[in-house]
């Protein structure tokens, strides 16, 4: 099946950053997508910026996205992130 046009995500930057999580001091990688409204797979709109956050100590792995919902004080973060991009 061919389609002409749709929303995609792409990847604009990756960081890693100390947080303090459960009262310890752990090491998270936040991946910050920018979304965008593509016609014959070139990207024409820009709609936003998505964020996702893994932190290897305790295995945990948050996204925004449209189902699931990312802690408060993590998205803040990665909102700090999200500004260099």
């Amino acid at each position: 099946m061919f389609f002409i046009f749709g929303i995609n995500r792409k990847p604009i930057g990756k960081e890693s950053r100390k947080i303090y999580r459960n009262g310890s001091e752990v090491n998270a990688i936040i991946t910050i997508y920018r979304t965008y409204f593509e016609l014959f797979f070139i990207p024409l709109i820009p709609l936003g910026k998505k964020y996702s956050i893994f932190i290897p100590h305790s295995d945990e792995y948050f996204e925004q996205n449209y189902f699931s919902k990312m802690p408060e004080d993590l998205l803040e973060i990665c909102r700090d992130v999200g500004r260099k991009y």
